[in-house]
């Protein structure tokens, strides 16, 4: 789920920063997991957290992306849950918005499944770690990838999920294993 720029200060400036950067799908500013027909998991400065796309997030707009192999986005729906439910009992998965922007230029050093479940090990323990909407999109599937025995640079190409929200549009486009399913418009659910 890949949402549309809604208009507050802070859509605005993520959006001014992409087109300022050249990025293409600037309008897209945010990024989350659905993990039923009625739920989005998003990775905000609180945390993890999950909002009714019919009520909380009824005024935003959506671009609908789905994996193409059904275990993959089974998995992805559950571990998004997964994800709130930790930070729920934690509360250490959040982030500032000078840590989101830091972690867009990493290192960019590729996840191995060892890595990834390295940092779930942590993130259960209630070490936590700050994930950023886009980052945690990416992480998700690749970590379920990986537990399904598909490589997860298959899935997504880019190094330790450093990705802005038009990136990761621009990814989802042009990636063989998601397809897009339509728009959830503002208002109309």
């Amino acid at each position: 789920m890949l949402k549309l720029n809604s208009g507050n200060i802070t859509n605005q400036l993520i959006a001014l920063g992409q087109r300022l950067s050249g990025q293409a799908n600037a309008q897209v500013t945010h990024a989350g997991l659905m993990f039923d027909s009625n739920y989005i998991v998003e990775a905000q400065g609180s945390g993890i957290e999950a909002h009714d796309v019919r009520v909380q997030n009824a005024q935003l707009g959506y671009i609908v992306f789905r994996a193409r192999n059904q275990r993959l986005a089974q998995g992805a729906g559950t571990c998004a849950k997964m994800m709130f439910d930790i930070q729920g009992r934690h509360q250490t998965m959040k982030y500032n918005l000078s840590g989101a922007v830091k972690s867009l230029f990493g290192s960019g050093r590729a996840r191995s499944a060892a890595s990834m479940d390295d940092l779930l090990t942590d993130v259960l323990s209630g070490k936590g770690h700050p994930f950023f909407c886009s980052q945690l999109v990416v992480y998700v599937y690749q970590f379920v990838a990986e537990q399904n025995g598909i490589r997860g640079s298959q899935i997504f190409q880019e190094h330790d999920a450093k990705v802005s929200p038009a990136t990761l549009a621009s990814m989802l486009a042009s990636n063989s294993n998601f397809t897009e399913v339509g728009y959830m418009l503002p208002g109309a659910r």
